[in-house]
């Protein structure tokens, strides 16, 4: 929380809009900092009334206008504090007719030496829906709903997704976390821990008694955190606005209740767009993946969108429902493709269904650990009843399936025939590839993808 006592005023006349404030915050940030190359964090969960610690419509409108003034002021902006140059704060609070706001910067790595500004704005001057109902409002309204009258299950939540790439976002981080936040409070639920599924290598094999109890793949992850029920989500775009729908979920698959919400984009202070796993999104296909219960990836975090740091250990895991030979691919963010199962030297035999198959294998003498560079990936899953050829994979091929990072305006099907008949292929084609030699042989191609995101510490 800022502390308005150590706050100083610094416009000569009180400003006449929340853009003129935040015009006035970028000038003395320039002034005192300079802008070139440097990279602020905006600590946007924090901009809320100093008093009550509630956020409303303001808090996403004072965001909204600092980071516009503060990028034509020439800062960038980072996710992550420890990769940020300056860390900057913002609260407000009501006096009579007046909202004084408060605004607060320090260097990320010295929280010592910070500075404080102080501006009043007449309330008369502020957007109309600035107290109006809130973000935080409507998801609190979303997962009231959705858990309706129901209580005494065991919740393992999934992380809320962008509807069609299934990639997450700034914006659907904050939505899960707040999601979880709500259902601890409302105490109807037993919320399981962030992470339920495992955390140690040697506690997959504990799981292997649990898949067999697997009724349904999609809530599988759920089965193995010892839920009985999953809470999982997703948000879609439409024209100024957004709508986020929640579902709950038994093992089975059968809905307990569901929700939606639909958010003005200008209530919303958080990037909705994640351009990495966008392009991946693409090069993977995970749009064209057809929704089916017969493969399913999952890490020891469990499915969907997964953070890991420094130093942590990544370990798959893979089902099926039936015997299927299965193919696991990784993609980072310059396109680079490494094959992860199966690795160096395996024979190619189908995997069996009601086990856990890990990637590495507890067997395996090599292991993935997260280091620099952090970033993106996708890890795709292929798997056909017959085993298939594994093409080499070279940037020196020229790519049949994207043009210059955009997917060819050619018929894919054409490019597929013509796929399946290389023994190497660019990165951008590895989709087409598969597709490819699976028509070709008349199989049907069984798919699924997970998106990675590596940080530091």
């Amino acid at each position: 929380m800022l502390i308005p006592l150590q706050s100083h005023a610094f416009w000569s006349t009180e400003p006449g809009s929340l853009k003129e404030l935040a015009a006035g915050v970028a000038t003395e940030l320039k002034e005192k900092s300079g802008s070139a190359g440097k990279k602020l964090y905006l600590d946007k969960a924090n901009v809320k009334d100093s008093v009550s610690g509630e956020t409303s419509n303001l808090s996403a409108f004072l965001v909204n206008e600092l980071e516009s003034a503060l990028s034509s002021a020439g800062f960038s902006f980072t996710d992550f504090m420890e990769q940020a140059d300056q860390v900057v704060g913002a609260s407000y609070q009501r006096d009579g007719d007046r909202l004084r706001i408060f605004i607060k910067y320090c260097p990320a790595k010295d929280s010592s030496n910070c500075k404080s500004l102080a501006a009043a704005l007449e309330m008369n001057r502020l957007p109309k829906e600035s107290f109006s109902e809130s973000m935080d409002s409507r998801l609190k309204r979303l997962v009231q709903k959705a858990a309706g009258s129901k209580s005494g299950l065991k919740v393992f939540i999934s992380p809320v997704v962008e509807r069609r790439n299934r990639y997450a976002s700034e914006f659907s981080e904050y939505v899960t976390a707040k999601v979880r936040s709500y259902l601890v409070n409302g105490q109807q639920f037993e919320v399981l821990e962030e992470y339920p599924v495992t955390r140690s290598l040697s506690n997959t094999r504990g799981l292997a008694a649990k898949a067999k109890q697997v009724q349904n793949l999609e809530t599988s992850a759920a089965l193995f955190s010892g839920a009985d029920a999953v809470l999982e989500g997703y948000y879609l775009e439409g024209t100024g606005r957004v709508t986020v729908a929640v579902t709950l979920k038994n093992l089975k698959g059968g809905v307990l209740g569901s929700a939606d919400e639909t958010f003005e984009r200008s209530m919303i202070p958080y990037s909705t767009a994640n351009q990495a796993a966008g392009t991946l999104a693409a090069v993977a296909d995970v749009a064209g993946q057809a929704s089916q219960q017969t493969v399913k990836l999952n890490t020891t975090k469990g499915d969907r969108y997964q953070v890991y740091r420094v130093g942590e250990k990544v370990q798959f895991l893979m089902q099926v429902t039936k015997p299927l030979y299965v193919y696991l691919f990784g993609i980072n963010a310059k396109n680079e493709v490494s094959q992860l199962y199966p690795g160096p030297g395996q024979q190619q035999v189908p995997l069996q269904a009601g086990l856990i198959h890990t990637v590495p294998g507890d067997r395996d003498s090599w292991e993935i650990v997260v280091e620099p560079p952090f970033g993106t990936d996708v890890v795709k899953l292929f798997a056909a009843e017959k085993p298939l050829p594994v093409p080499a994979i070279s940037n020196k091929v020229s790519a049949r399936s994207f043009s210059d990072g955009t997917r060819s305006l050619a018929r894919r099907d054409v490019i597929q025939q013509q796929l399946a008949v290389q023994k190497t292929i660019n990165g951008f084609d590895l989709v087409d590839y598969f597709k490819g030699v699976a028509e070709q042989q008349g199989l049907t191609l069984y798919e699924d993808s997970l998106f990675v995101q590596t940080r530091p510490q």
